[in-house]
């Protein structure tokens, strides 16, 4: 690398907050930098992932994205608007552009896309450059325009990373084969089973003598989290006492965001809380005798993987990434379906049984204990390594 460290620019094109998809680079970033490779940061000033990213003191660039990209006047639903279409491809053009101009000017060895949204223009623009591009799949996209421009961004990059199966499984054939999966990993030191926080209890819930189920996600529809207000306001006997914690940002969509605080307010009354965005995972999950997601469509989650380091077993839906993420039996359960009945008997399965609970808590643990940051971080790196080699065989042919 010409007597330098290698640089890569990684892209990213956050929406409101710090999630799963901004803190696999956080995490990733030190481990990466103590074996020669230092990123640059290409994101909004003022996004959250650039604030926390600036906090650690590494370097940052604007990237002047909104929160909020559309082609349909009526988010994912409804006829495209040729006002909107216009306006995102004036945006795609600029972006390539400006990250093709951004990879000469910081003169970085690779580019690493890691939005969906960053996706095609960075492939676009690593050619532009003359960079070689990585794409980092974290989401399983529903059919449609999307997914095919994702398909179209693998063939044209230099290599794929995929967080789970599931998320490579929905390219077409000639795509899915340029992709290497990468599961994403949980720190064993920061995220291990522990006694809870009696404080943390008491704002969980209204009555910390309870049993507690925690929420953790973005709340918007497709996580399901009304169907985990539903599953508790369903359990029977004993349990119909268990209070349900909720956690996270209550801006992202405000009309089911209304929904949900009305439904919450019916079903469950004082035994629901809406308690915002934390940082305190760890705490959280300590606190929690189960933590539940109930998504319609998952990659691979953060938290889905930092439940059980916390040694706090899970009931999840049973789709993409969510089925290799849980032992079905042993560290949770995996619920084939959004039937509150269903959901509320699984709960009750294991808040009846506290040996079984304990079981499972165990299991958990040791299941997440497999998936730790530098395993993932090592295998990034041996991607990095082999496109910067290649490169620097062409600059010597070249030059």
């Amino acid at each position: 690398m010409r007597g330098r460290r290698a640089r890569v620019l990684v892209v990213e094109q956050p929406g409101e907050g710090l999630w799963g998809t901004q803190q696999y680079l956080l995490r990733l970033a030190p481990l990466l930098e103590v074996r020669g490779y230092d990123q640059i940061l290409a994101a909004p000033e003022s996004s959250a992932v650039a604030r926390a990213w600036r906090q650690q003191g590494r370097p940052h660039v604007h990237f002047p994205v909104p929160p909020e990209r559309k082609i349909r006047r009526h988010g994912d639903r409804g006829p495209i608007s040729p006002l909107l279409l216009t306006r995102e491809l004036a945006r795609t053009a600029a972006n390539v552009r400006r990250i093709a101009a951004l990879g000469s000017a910081l003169q970085v060895d690779c580019i690493h896309a890691n939005a969906h949204l960053s996706h095609l223009e960075a492939a676009l623009g690593g050619r532009i450059a003359g960079l070689p591009v990585v794409l980092h799949l974290h989401e399983v996209i529903p059919p449609g325009i999307a997914d095919r421009l994702r398909a179209a961004a693998v063939r044209i990059a230099d290599a794929s990373v995929s967080v789970s199966k599931a998320v490579a499984d929905r390219l077409p054939e000639p795509a899915r084969n340029r992709v290497t999966i990468i599961q994403n990993g949980v720190d064993p030191v920061a995220l291990a089973p522990g006694p809870a926080d009696p404080d943390v209890r008491r704002e969980l819930a209204a009555d910390p003598t309870a049993p507690v189920v925690l929420s953790l996600s973005r709340l918007v529809p497709h996580k399901g989290v009304d169907h985990l207000v539903r599953a508790v306001a369903a359990l029977p006997g004993e349990q119909a006492r268990t209070q349900l914690a909720i956690v996270g940002a209550t801006n992202l969509d405000p009309p089911f965001m209304a929904h949900l605080r009305a439904l919450a307010a019916e079903l469950l009354g004082p035994r629901v809380r809406f308690l915002g965005p934390r940082k305190d995972i760890a705490a959280l999950l300590r606190a929690a005798d189960v933590f539940a997601l109930a998504s319609s469509r998952e990659g691979l989650p953060l938290v889905i993987l930092e439940a059980q380091a916390c040694g706090t077993p899970v009931v999840a839906a049973g789709v993409g990434g969510l089925l290799h993420a849980v032992g079905d039996g042993t560290t949770g359960i995996l619920q084939a379906d959004h039937q509150p009945a269903a959901w509320a008997d699984s709960v009750a399965r294991l808040l009846s049984s506290p040996r079984r609970l304990a079981a499972m808590s165990n299991a958990a643990a040791r299941f997440a204990g497999g998936h730790g940051w530098d395993q993932s971080a090592a295998r990034l790196l041996e991607i990095y390594g082999d496109l910067v080699r290649v490169r620097e065989v062409v600059l010597e042919q070249t030059s």
